[in-house]
């Protein structure tokens, strides 16, 4: 049984000669695509700061509101009552965001990270050429 799966092994095989303009341009192909690869992952990278920025800032937007309703209580309790107070006192509950804390630090070397293999991918088209 051994010997036919061997046999079966070595007739399945398929040999394709590729002449050295193809070689070159299929690595030329390789790392442009590697390339683009790298800059998708920086864009990822500015959309994710952007994100955590907007999350800051929708943050700091939350906590002036409950600010101001938590002055707009004290009024209310200062003002006089009237009919019309009941209709007013709606309550309406915010969602908490979460604040995610951003290491600037391991950013900034991943960022190098890239950007080197950027470099590198840059020479090694360069001397392809």
């Amino acid at each position: 049984m051994k010997l036919k799966n061997n046999r079966k092994k070595d007739e399945d095989t398929i040999h394709i000669k590729i002449d050295y303009n193809e070689a070159l341009q299929s690595k030329k192909d390789i790392l442009l695509s590697e390339m683009n690869l790298l800059k998708v992952i920086k864009i990822i990278k500015k959309y994710h700061s952007s994100r955590m920025n907007e999350l800051k800032l929708k943050l700091k937007l939350y906590k002036k509101i409950k600010g101001i309703n938590i002055q707009m209580k004290k009024l209310q309790n200062a003002l006089p009552k009237t009919g019309i107070s009941n209709v007013l006192k709606e309550k309406k509950s915010f969602k908490k965001i979460k604040n995610k804390k951003i290491s600037r630090t391991k950013d900034k070397k991943k960022d190098n990270a890239v950007e080197s293999q950027l470099k590198d991918i840059q020479n090694k088209l360069n001397s392809l050429n």
